[in-house]
């Protein structure tokens, strides 16, 4: 095999993987079954219902599973590769694609997942967004003042970059 074929398959599909449990799932698997389409119609379903698959093992999974599912997508994109020269570019395209919707996540802050358990007289405040419910500018009085008025306790530390009150 052609080392730049496997160094776009593995690029792709670490792509793909990394995408798998995020909000951009849908069109992974509307691109990357659009492709099989284009040049392997016949496995084009299978390969739709391998990604449902890989989604929800993916979802949770330690590191050691996203690296073989990772690799198993390397493969199947390494032969797809290697059977026609036209994939490269098609293949290329749809991997820019993705990367730019990953960027897009990114900037807006990507997934927020939260989980917390109160037990007693506890109480658990989970704040998704910007990480604090105080309007910004932050400043120490300010998040003082909002813990009294809330009944929270104050960390020394803003969630903020360059925020003044850490």
């Amino acid at each position: 095999m052609d080392a730049e074929l496997a160094v776009i398959a593995s690029s792709a599909a670490t792509t793909i993987v990394n995408l798998m449990a995020t909000d951009a799932w849908g069109q992974v698997k509307h691109k990357v079954g659009a492709l099989w389409r284009s040049f392997r119609p016949e496995q084009a379903d299978v390969v739709e219902s391998d990604l449902d698959r890989v989604r929800l093992e993916i979802t949770g999974a330690d590191e050691a599973i996203a690296l073989a599912i990772s690799r198993e997508w390397e493969s199947r994109l390494l032969r797809l590769l290697a059977a026609d020269s036209a994939v490269v570019v098609e293949l290329s395209r749809v991997i820019a694609e993705l990367r730019q919707i990953s960027a897009g996540a990114q900037a807006r802050g990507g997934d927020v997942r939260q989980s917390a358990k109160a037990s007693g007289q506890s109480t658990v405040i989970q704040i998704g967004g910007d990480g604090c419910a105080v309007p910004k500018p932050c400043s120490w009085s300010d998040l003082v003042l909002y813990a009294r008025r809330s009944c929270l306790s104050v960390l020394s530390i803003c969630p903020w970059s360059g925020c003044s009150a850490g």
